[in-house]
């Protein structure tokens, strides 16, 4: 008996659906245009889809490929800032931690962290308790998740053993929260396409249009297709974070930008032990030790930055700062650059203003630009105000738009509609259920399915039908491995992951939070994407290479830190 195997289709569907995609960016006119696929450029699409305009947004790499997968994944108030006396940015933020909260129950998390305090330190526990105290009452007006309290010296050496026990006076416990950061960059940007904005990723923005004085829509490329085309638009909005500067000088308007880096390292688990954030005080700023299942990443670093923000890498430089931290506060770790097993780098798009000489001068805030007429750039702020961000732009392109163009818009809803998959009432009751559901009637490891509802939230449930066309999916890409098959299908099919590392880096945190890296499941991955994505079996090991080669690049800089003397930064 002969056996045929049916060719695949020479364009995958999901090839088929994003050239249509394409084609509506190339043939409609949208009231708002949004360049940068980012958190601020996700939440200006969510506010203004919600509010009833049409809505189309181009990222020219992956969804948070940037700044927003590289921040310290923290959703915080700022407590530091209330020392320099903005209590306004702080009010704020703390106000959107507890929308975050609220509308992201499944991926924002409340969390403590550990506050030591030493003899000599830069403030005193006096400072401390007062500043704690008001940042208490700030957070009563967004979302009251708990209240700091005094831990005596034995308190924080029982808590964590590793602090260096030498001056230690004693130290603080209070509460933040920690976030998913790509996928609550993802999650927004698909509520959006939810509502019926359109949005593409690796489609870059390449000239601007004019209408006489008037910006009128922008020019683009698709970088994996090569297809090129022009997009028409009411209002372009820059939201490119650190290339807002290039945008703009495409449009002819001076910069606006101060860029600065910020790097974080990864350990392993069995090197930094914490239980929970642990504050590590500097002279200079603060950094968080942060306990990230089997690994703890510590950061970040603040340093002016002028370069590509596309080329920005951890260095010699920036990793002896860390580990110099890690080192005072835990010295019998004794933390060297062959001991980090991952990093990050990234670019936050501040503001430029008068006397600014050291990083740490420049202002958090955000700032909105207009000009030229039919161009608005929003920089600055952080990944914990991005909804009030959108909020602010919206209302004022609306305010200064609206009547030109007769939009009836409806009021700001983002602060009560949760975004995708977080349409939850009391989340520990339901991931609990919804794990439990899980282990019992589909086999799913229990650890794997915690994860999977603290990842997905009630999207979940969309797993499990994909899942129902063949039962092996959900098995783990590789023995041990936390990642279930189903989620590379899902990626690829649902999720606009185009490459191996948009999976294996921000649809999961395998990159950067597996002891393995994901690496002994990358073959699997790129064949259970390659199947939707229609890639040849070619592809499939380029895609695997490319990977394996960004993994190695996150710590190259240990080549250079073999050269540079211990404490030199």
């Amino acid at each position: 008996m002969f056996s045929f195997r049916r060719k695949p289709p020479s364009v995958s569907t999901s090839e088929q659906n994003r050239n249509e995609r394409i084609a509506r960016l190339a043939k409609e006119t949208f009231d708002l245009l949004i360049v940068g696929g980012g958190i601020t450029g996700a939440a200006i699409a969510r506010d203004a889809v919600l509010r009833g305009l049409s809505v189309a947004l181009i990222e020219k790499g992956d969804f948070a490929s940037g700044t927003s997968s590289r921040s310290s994944k923290l959703v915080h108030g700022g407590l530091r800032y209330l020392k320099g006396r903005h209590v306004r940015l702080v009010r704020e933020s703390l106000r959107e931690r507890g929308v975050l909260l609220k509308i992201a129950p499944h991926l924002v998390e409340p969390a403590p962290f550990f506050l030591p305090v030493y003899a000599g330190g830069r403030d005193g526990r006096l400072k401390l308790r007062l500043g704690l105290t008001a940042y208490d009452l700030l957070a009563g007006f967004g979302g009251d998740i708990g209240r700091h309290t005094v831990l005596s010296r034995e308190q924080m050496l029982d808590a964590e053993p590793l602090l260096h026990p030498e001056g230690l006076q004693g130290g603080f416990r209070y509460f933040d929260c920690v976030v998913n950061d790509a996928r609550l960059t993802l999650t927004t940007v698909r509520s959006a396409t939810e509502d019926g904005a359109l949005a593409l990723n690796y489609v870059e923005a390449t000239g601007v249009q004019r209408d006489g004085d008037r910006v009128s829509g922008i020019t683009f490329r698709d970088k994996l297709g090569g297809k090129t085309g022009a997009a028409s638009a009411r209002v372009v909005v820059n939201a490119t974070g650190p290339w807002a500067d290039s945008l703009r000088e495409l449009a002819g308007v001076k910069r606006m930008l101060r860029p600065t880096k910020g790097v974080h390292l990864v350990l392993s688990r069995s090197r930094l032990g914490l239980s929970t954030i642990v504050v590590i005080p500097r002279a200079d700023r603060i950094l968080f030790a942060v306990p990230c299942g089997d690994s703890v990443y510590v950061g970040t670093t603040d340093t002016f930055y002028d370069n590509d923000p596309g080329a920005v890498v951890v260095d010699a430089a920036d990793a002896t700062y860390v580990l110099d931290a890690v080192n005072a506060l835990f010295p019998s770790v004794h933390a060297a650059a062959p001991d980090v097993v991952a990093g990050w780098a990234g670019v936050r798009p501040l503001v430029a203003a008068e006397g600014q000489p050291l990083p740490s001068d420049v202002s958090r805030d955000f700032e909105i630009d207009l000009g030229p007429e039919g161009f608005y750039s929003i920089a600055g702020g952080k990944l914990t105000t991005c909804r009030a961000m959108a909020e602010a732009l919206m209302n004022r392109v609306i305010a200064q738009e609206g009547a030109r163009f007769g939009w009836q818009t409806k009021p700001c809803r983002t602060a009560e509609t949760p975004v995708f998959g977080g349409n939850i009432d009391g989340f520990d009751r339901y991931a609990l259920s919804a794990a439990s559901a899980l282990a019992g009637g589909w086999g799913v490891p229990l650890e794997a399915a915690r994860r999977l509802v603290k990842t997905y939230g009630t999207e979940h449930v969309r797993l499990l039908g994909v899942a129902r066309r063949d039962a092996t999916l959900f098995r783990p890409l590789a023995e041990g491995c936390p990642v279930l098959r189903v989620e590379a299908v899902y990626a690829a099919e649902q999720e606009m992951a185009l490459t191996l590392q948009d999976f294996m880096e921000r649809r999961t945190e395998l990159m950067l939070f597996d002891p393995e890296h994901g690496l002994d499941g990358a073959e699997e991955a790129a064949n259970l994407m390659g199947g939707v994505l229609g890639w040849s079996r070619h592809e499939r090991q380029r895609q695997v290479a490319l990977y394996k080669d960004a993994v190695a690049g996150m710590t190259a800089f240990a080549k250079e830190s073999v050269a540079l003397p211990a404490g030199e930064s």
